[in-house]
């Protein structure tokens, strides 16, 4: 049983060394962080959360960043009108998803991100990003467990890169479901990565919305959208 674990988490580590390989290919062809004088490219791993618990490291995913493409182009399906919507990224880390949503016109961006350390370097980006392109300067960076944020009624647009276990995901679900029941509206569920894809697909509130987004960097960002049903809300 030891070995078995030793071997599993040894196995992790190369999964985690090849990928995070990938992903720093990536970051140097796009070259984002050089270009705004940001720092939104290293990975951080959920042992380093100075506040989480066993649960917590159970149930909450490491950052890395997703390719600024990916994020533009995935932004770019989004069947909204840019200035009525507020955009979340659920598990926001150091803060890319929320700077390269900035260059979309709308009406509000909000991070939401559990590790008090990853919003602080969130909150020192979104200072020093300097765009030309950047069109929405009401950016938010919320230090709280994604799981117990209230949503508010106005939001429509909900990002999420892998950040937390299907269990976590459940749960914001529930909270943005009971929220457009308070208030009825347009929403979309926007999902980098498979890993939440079955989570959203079991719930009835959520119906697909188009094919699935091929990422321009590399088919593991491939994303899915997908929009809240007529009444999609679960009340109470």
């Amino acid at each position: 049983m030891a070995y078995d674990k030793r071997q599993n988490f040894l196995d992790y580590l190369d999964e985690k060394e090849t990928f995070d390989a990938k992903v720093a290919e990536v970051d140097q062809a796009e070259k984002f962080d050089t270009a705004f004088g940001v720092e939104t490219s290293a990975p951080s791993e959920t042992w380093d959360i100075d506040e989480a618990d066993e649960v917590d490291l159970l149930h909450n995913y490491r950052y890395s960043p997703s390719p600024a493409g990916t994020i533009r182009e995935v932004i770019s399906r989004f069947p909204v009108k840019y200035e009525e919507a507020t955009f979340i990224d659920f598990g926001s880390g150091k803060g890319r998803a929320l700077l390269v949503a900035s260059e979309f016109p709308f009406k509000r961006i909000i991070g939401v991100e559990y590790s008090g350390h990853l919003c602080e370097i969130a909150a020192q980006n979104v200072q020093r990003y300097d765009s030309k392109s950047k069109k929405c300067s009401a950016i938010e960076v919320c230090h709280q467990d994604a799981a117990e944020f209230e949503i508010p009624d106005g939001v429509g647009v909900f990002y999420f890169y892998e950040p937390f276990s299907p269990a976590v995901a459940e749960r914001v679900l529930e909270n943005i479901e009971r929220s457009i029941s308070r208030v009825p509206r347009a929403a979309i569920v926007c999902l980098v990565g498979r890993a939440l894809v079955p989570t959203v697909e079991g719930r009835e509130a959520w119906v697909p919305y188009g094919p699935e987004v091929p990422s321009p960097n590399d088919h593991y960002f491939d994303a899915r959208l997908f929009v809240v049903q007529a009444g999609g809300g679960t009340g109470g």
